[in-house]
């Protein structure tokens, strides 16, 4: 059965805005609230409040000032009142104004002790998992629908990974390798003491290479982001020398053709070097003479028929054997005899290299040319590229020239993104490469390069585990930690692919008028709209959209049931979309409670109107220092602005 979280109400005291002494009660179970409350009233306030409540994160002293009610006010009070399983607690935000600190108290049903106790005290798996960050996924503002598609703020993953307790398992590997470091340490103990020094020396190798590795994969993360962001920039950049060029008429034509004609370029390039790299991979390709040496060994492997009908394995099996196969009883001389002569004859495993080897050598219809082929004409295509672009840079040098100010800036910009590109490029290929010719070539070490350093620490840890008696112990942690990490990283891929179905299955309404949709979850939702992937700018409306159709999606199939509370949920919407939003949200959760203004009741609340199991609140200020609310649905339509009247009569 999942966890589940329940508001059942909160109250204030002292504390500023429309709310200083306020108290919501949901005991009543609603499945929806509407709270409408006016800019300037406390929603900001209340959201900031609710995640210091659910998290135990103390507010800064500045924030503990701004929500002092006024001057004459040294102590201020939220408490919100939670059903974990149906346990009620209640959970204090004690605010010292004069201090400016906050503590936090607890109270839980069927508690020995009984009373308040200080601290936040709820259950372990659920204490984990409301983290700050996590919290912002069901306690929602609009800040969090732009940083969800931030490149490098990771909120996507690291969701996932929370939600569906895929951390367990990097706990789950922290423990065994705090297992092998304690299995270490105790052979160490019980070893001479002449030994200790050689295990102290192995021990700091191996340290020294898991720091090097962690700086290595830091390295490997920050070049990639610093890829994507400058790739993202040089794309802008790009578009925008294009529009410049297109907006002067001398050289839109000229820009044009070159334009095309690196393209073709490019294309050819890019056709021309598989090619190569394919026939370069095929010996009887790379050359004539090696095509010609290659059929030589074929014919000679032929007349001398070869491989032998027998292998080595037979006369093996033989010598185990009684009787020969003419039924002459075999004694030790002639079982000595047959193993010995068996060394003349080939293995089975060589009989199918050779057999592969003669059927490629007559099947092949290479020519021996189609590598110099190749090579040339990818030679000259890339003379006729630097041609093209070296006229392409020519004229663009014409309109600087010409006093484009604005274009000058944007080359000289776009040279340095170039520049840094090829620099984090190498870094990248440096780090990253695995084949063992590359690593050759940019003569890398395993202080320079992940594969190489990851094979070095693996030495070291081998070494180490043989000094101290625990190889066997540390190769069966390494199995064991290798299948975590493969279920992990299985499950990650799956339940991305899960959300990201069900996200574009809710945009398919939520933005019917542009097909936007999901193309990757990484470590953000990267969007694509009309066949382009990576979709810049999108509108806040639709961002909003998106996180709606995410969240949802992410949160409704959980092991948690929890309640989902959103400040201005429609503000940025159209009509249509509001109605949308409206209609598919509230049945993906058991409890929503909405903070929203009155220009959101078009559209978004109204949808709320004829559900049953619905509380409209209005809460206003009343007077400088005062605040009023009231509850049920005709005082929520009635209510409009700050410069109307309110329910009551009183204006605002």
């Amino acid at each position: 059965m999942p966890m589940k979280l329940r508001v059942t109400g909160w109250r204030y005291e002292n504390i500023r805005g429309g709310i200083r002494d306020v108290t919501i009660d949901l005991r009543n179970d609603p499945r929806w609230t509407l709270v409408q409350m006016p800019n300037g009233t406390g929603k900001t306030t209340t959201m900031t409040l609710l995640r210091a409540a659910l998290t135990g994160v103390e507010l800064t002293p500045s924030e503990v000032s701004d929500m002092r009610s006024d001057d004459g006010a040294t102590e201020g009070l939220f408490e919100l009142w939670l059903d974990i399983d149906d346990r009620p607690h209640r959970i204090q935000v004690v605010l010292d104004f004069v201090a400016q600190t906050c503590s936090f108290n607890t109270t839980r049903a069927q508690e020995q002790s009984g009373g308040s106790e200080p601290g936040l005290h709820i259950p372990l798996s659920l204490k984990r998992l409301l983290t700050p960050e996590f919290v912002k996924l069901f306690v929602f503002d609009g800040e969090f629908a732009k940083e969800i598609r931030a490149v490098g703020k990771d909120r996507t993953t690291t969701s996932i990974r929370t939600l569906y307790r895929l951390d367990q398992l990097d706990r789950l590997r922290k423990d065994i390798t705090k297992l092998v470091a304690e299995e270490q340490a105790r052979a160490a103990e019980v070893s001479k003491a002449s030994q200790q020094q050689g295990l102290t020396r192995l021990s700091n190798a191996r340290d020294e290479a898991e720091t090097v590795l962690k700086s290595l994969q830091k390295k490997q993360s920050e070049n990639a982001r610093e890829q994507t962001e400058k790739r993202a920039r040089l794309e802008v950049v790009d578009h925008a020398i294009s529009d410049r060029n297109a907006q002067d008429e001398r050289y839109r034509k000229r820009r044009a053709e070159l334009d095309a004609e690196l393209e073709e370029h490019e294309k050819q390039i890019r056709e021309l070097t598989t090619s190569a790299l394919a026939a370069m991979r095929t010996p009887a390709k790379v050359s004539p003479v090696l095509l010609t040496r290659l059929r030589s060994l074929g014919d000679r492997l032929t007349t001398l028929q070869l491989p032998k009908t027998i292998s080595s394995e037979f006369f093996h099996e033989l010598a185990r054997s009684k009787h020969c196969v003419c039924d002459t009883l075999i004694g030790e001389k002639e079982r000595a005899a047959i193993l010995a002569g068996a060394s003349r004859y080939l293995a089975e495993d060589q009989i199918t290299v050779i057999n592969r080897m003669k059927k490629t050598v007559r099947e092949s219809d290479a020519s021996g040319e189609e590598f110099g082929e190749a090579a040339t004409e990818l030679r000259k295509r890339l003379r006729l590229r630097r041609g093209a672009q070296q006229s392409l840079d020519s004229l663009q040098q014409e309109q600087v020239a010409g006093g484009d100010v604005e274009l000058e800036a944007l080359l000289k910009e776009q040279a340095e993104l170039k520049r840094r590109l090829e620099d984090v490029s190498k870094s990248i290929d440096l780090l990253g490469t695995s084949d063992r010719i590359r690593q050759m070539v940019l003569q890398a070490t395993w202080k320079t390069n992940v594969a190489l350093c990851r094979a070095e620490l693996k030495l070291r840890e081998q070494k180490l585990a043989t000094a101290t008696n625990t190889f066997n112990f540390v190769k069966a942690a390494r199995r064991i930690t290798a299948l975590v990490e493969k279920v992990a990283e299985d499950a990650l891929d799956r339940l991305r692919e899960s959300v990201r179905v069900s996200t574009n299955a809710k945009l398919e309404r939520l933005a019917a008028s542009e097909p936007l949709r999901v193309a990757k979850i990484g470590t953000a939702l990267e969007l694509s709209s009309e066949g382009h992937n990576a979709k810049g700018g999108v509108s806040e409306g639709q961002s909003l959209s998106v996180a709606y159709a995410f969240l949802t999606s992410l949160l409704s199939e959980a092991p948690y049931k929890l309640p989902f509370i959103v400040d201005s949920p429609a503000v940025s919407l159209d009509v249509q979309v509001r109605r949308e939003v409206g209609e598919i949200i509230p049945e993906l959760f058991d409890q929503m409670i909405m903070f929203v203004i009155s220009s959101e009741r078009d559209g978004f609340a109204d949808a709320f109107y004829a559900r049953e199991d619905v509380r409209f609140i209005t809460i206003w200020r009343d007077g400088p220092d005062g605040s009023h609310m009231e509850e049920g649905l005709e005082a929520f339509r009635s209510f409009h602005s700050v410069e109307v009247a309110a329910p009551g009569g009183k204006l605002q």
